[in-house]
Formats: C-alpha cells, structure tokens, sequence
C-alpha cells in the first residue's frame, strides 16, 4: 500500500467508468446480473466475494475494491466534513511493505516506509503485540505533519501472520493541520478487523499445502 488518499480521487474515476460502462453495456447486450459484492448474514456481517466476511462499518462508508494492478485488497473510506484532506480510509492489504516473514523485522521496514511518499514525517507512538482477524499480529500506530501541504495524519496498524506471509489492516485518518482527528472511525475500523474471516484458503495457502504434501 502505497499513498492511500493519493488513490482516493482515481479509484471515484475508475468506480464511475466501470459503473457507466456496465451500463451501456447491459443495454446492448441484457447479460444476466452479476451476484452482489457484499452479501449480508444472519450474523450482522458481510459476505464479500464469498471470500471474506467481515463487519461492514455503517452508512456513509464507500466500499473501495481492489482493481487488476491495485495496492489492497478491499477497504471503506469515508469523506467527512471539514477542510480538505478531513476523510478516513480503511483496508486490508495482502501485501503491505517489506517481504520479511518475521513480524518484528517486517514491522521495521514498514514503518520506514509508511506514509513516505506523502511527504507526512510519520512517527511510532504505539508497537506492541496482539491478536487480529484471530491470528498473531503486530499493531502499529502512527502520526505525523506534513507542515508544506498543511495536513496532518494518524494511522492504526495491525501486521497478521498468515501462514508463511504477512497481510496488514490499516486504518489512516486525514486532517488539516488544525483540525482534530475523531476516534469514531477508528472504532468501525476495530469492529472490521476484530469480525473478519477468511472463508478460502488463497494461492499462496494452497501453494504451501501442495508442497508440504510433495515433502519438498
């Protein structure tokens, strides 16, 4: 994951262009309608591609999906109100910064990274161990000022140990230098991350399994 709200504004173009293209083109060719993107359970969660389930956060959230080529995997991002940049992003990334399998020495080189090209001076203000989505996890939490831009940031990270990799969550909330960040999204972003299941295994999961199997 790289600049998170860098992508905020191309990810709306490329939603509208897929949205009006699925348009024109049911009118001309009345292909059946695909099955929804999140279906909700009994539970008071979300199915998501029958790959996930998950607390969605509640209304006024956009669904963001990951797009061929794109840096997460799915996340929400809410625009509040106040100055421009005031708007929070959350997401799950299969592949957050670093290559390390270690979470420690993982958590090193992300936390060199995170935020860098924003120009943000991000800082640690909390790193400790945890348990997220069910499984061992680092948490990270993170802010820093960009005084050039006159914007500000605090993020909440969690590093989860998934087999032999590590996938991350991710919750960045934006601000103008004088604006005051809220603790509210930070809760919703909790809720997804304490709820969230993986429903299949993925290619590197199975990939392990085959290979154990073989004895190599």
């Amino acid at each position: 994951m790289k600049q998170q709200k860098r992508y905020l504004f191309v990810l709306g173009v490329l939603a509208g262009g897929v949205a009006l293209t699925g348009l024109l083109s049911g009118c001309a060719t009345m292909e059946p309608k695909k099955a929804p993107t999140m279906v909700p359970t009994e539970r008071g969660t979300v199915v998501y591609l029958e790959k996930y389930e998950f607390k969605r956060p509640p209304e006024g959230w956009a669904l963001m999906k990951n797009v061929e080529g794109g840096d997460f995997e799915l996340g929400f991002m809410r625009i509040e109100k106040g100055d421009f940049p005031t708007q929070t992003t959350f997401m799950f990334d299969e592949q957050p910064y670093g290559s390390s399998q270690d979470l420690g020495k993982r958590a090193d080189y992300y936390c060199a990274k995170f935020l860098f090209n924003s120009g943000i001076e991000a800082k640690v203000t909390k790193r400790e161990k945890a348990t997220a989505a069910g499984r061992e996890a680092l948490l990270l939490e993170m802010g820093g000022e960009n005084p050039v831009q006159k914007e500000k940031a605090k993020s909440t990270i969690y590093l989860i140990k998934k087999g032999n990799r590590i996938v991350s969550f991710v919750c960045t909330q934006w601000r103008p230098l004088t604006g005051t960040f809220s603790e509210e999204p930070f809760g919703h972003f909790e809720a997804f991350v304490k709820s969230f299941k993986f429903l299949k295994k993925d290619f590197y999961e199975q990939l392990e399994e085959e290979i154990t199997k073989a004895g190599l």
